[in-house]
């Protein structure tokens, strides 16, 4: 296999996962680059693409039958301490029944054939444990507390499970201001569990991505020359933490395909990691925009008629009340050629799970063709030209939020002990008036215990004396 300059690109472990490097963006001061990911039972991906990060192993607000009906979501990331609680062994998710070597986890969350499943150790974006890493085990966040994931125990997963790829392990600092002896830890922790997994990987056949910590590459010096020179055939690509990773790798290295598992804030933030080289990467945006009542509105390049452009549209605001537009104007997804503005405000205002649905197909399918239109773009030789465009015509910043979205989810937010506000409003205040009236029902004045005194108390008689 070669690459577009006609260098020589490796094939994958097993010749299961592949990578054709298709061409390289013209302008020598970008990396952009599109491409084509093959697995070989799974549809080719073209790159660049995005990569959605689910909850529970589905993608929030949208059901199997509509992930296939009315999106083209080719790729998702499955976070393993999402199914494992207070014990891994026990777990329903490796009790599922499966037939001629399927995998679990894919029968296990329901995943139509059209999707890439990408496993890993931790939600995107995560919470922080109060636990610290320890030389063989992560600290993870399940449904019931804080516990630890043993390398061995996430192996074992890997194994088991069979998603379509994993990623290795990695010791992530959360700290900003972290010392050279825990940013040292890090590197060599990430670098032993790599080489452990590998080892006992045996007969194995899921492609494997080995995992980069968002350190200054001069310190990743020797763990990157291992994963060159020792590690290297045994390795599919890799999958690092921060766009900035890509800025120093090694040629050989970068040739390799790359998923990237951060938290991107906005389009722009996207733009920014596909000309450092990315070919996947994680969206969580999207869905948090959805949650926040924001219809999507952007497009690659964007127009050219005026800057500032907007990034979405608050839906929540009561202008939208009577507004029969569509979400977006031009939009072709369901939600646009259904219905309009007024109805989804509606629904937010009645609280309805409906109104957070149709949002979710529409922003996808607005990332969707952002994709498209960047892959074109890199193709045609006017990425920078446009990146450029984009920034000039849009807002650096997606709206803010300004409604109710739906419950938080226990996972999303980390408890801070005895005290703490309630994180969701009360989902039944307006019977607190019926429950007072039926403690006044109750009281003296409404039954045959109360006596007269009571009655003209609550001016209802008046006593004769």
């Amino acid at each position: 296999m070669e690459d577009a300059t006609g260098a020589p690109v490796a094939p994958a472990p097993g010749e299961m996962f592949k990578f054709v490097l298709q061409k390289h963006a013209s302008a020598s001061e970008t990396a952009a680059r599109i491409g084509q990911l093959a697995l070989h039972s799974r549809p080719s991906i073209n790159t660049p693409n995005y990569i959605v990060p689910t909850s529970r192993g589905v993608i929030p607000h949208l059901s199997q039958d509509n992930l296939q009906k009315h999106t083209r979501i080719s790729a998702v990331y499955v976070p393993l301490e999402d199914f494992i609680e207070k014990s891994h062994t026990d777990a329903p998710i490796y009790t599922t029944p499966v037939q001629d070597g399927n995998s679990p986890l894919r029968r296990y969350i329901g995943l139509p054939d059209q999707c890439l499943s990408v496993l890993g150790p931790r939600r995107v974006p995560n919470i922080i444990p109060p636990a610290h890493n320890t030389n063989s085990s992560l600290a993870i966040s399940t449904s019931v507390g804080f516990r630890f994931l043993e390398l061995e125990q996430y192996n074992e997963a890997v194994k088991a499970l069979k998603a379509d790829v994993a990623a290795s392990m990695a010791d992530l600092i959360a700290k900003e201001d972290a010392s050279q002896k825990r940013i040292a830890r890090s590197i060599d922790r990430t670098h032993a569990w790599l080489r452990d997994s590998i080892q006992n990987r045996e007969e194995d056949s899921t492609p494997f991505l080995a995992s980069i910590p968002p350190l200054e590459l001069q310190l990743l010096s020797l763990y990157l020359a291992d994963i060159r020179d020792e590690y290297r055939r045994h390795i599919s690509g890799l999958c690092i933490y921060s766009p900035m990773t890509m800025a120093g790798l090694p040629d050989d290295l970068r040739r390799l395909p790359t998923i990237c598992l951060s938290d991107p804030a906005s389009p722009q933030a996207l733009l920014s990691a596909i000309h450092a080289g990315i070919d996947l990467i994680t969206v969580p945006f999207v869905t948090q925009s959805s949650e926040h009542g924001i219809a999507l509105s952007f497009s690659f390049p964007g127009p050219t008629e005026g800057p500032n452009a907007p990034l979405g549209t608050d839906l929540w605001s009561p202008v939208h009340a009577t507004d029969l537009s569509p979400l977006s104007p031009n939009c072709k997804c369901y939600s646009c050629t259904r219905h309009h503005r007024a109805y989804v405000h509606h629904l937010l205002q009645a609280n309805e799970m409906l109104a957070w649905t149709l949002l979710q197909i529409h922003n996808y399918t607005i990332i969707d063709s952002f994709f498209e239109d960047i892959r074109q773009s890199i193709q045609q030789g006017t990425f920078d030209t446009d990146v450029e465009t984009f920034n000039r015509a849009f807002e650096p910043e997606i709206p803010k939020q300004t409604g109710q979205g739906p419950r938080v989810r226990g996972y999303q937010m980390k408890s801070v002990g005895g005290g703490e506000s309630r994180k969701n409003p009360k989902a039944y205040g307006k019977l607190d008036d019926q429950v007072q009236k039926l403690a006044e029902a109750e009281s003296g004045v409404a039954t045959p215990d109360g006596d007269a005194n009571d009655i003209a108390e609550h001016g209802l008689a008046s006593k004769i004396s």
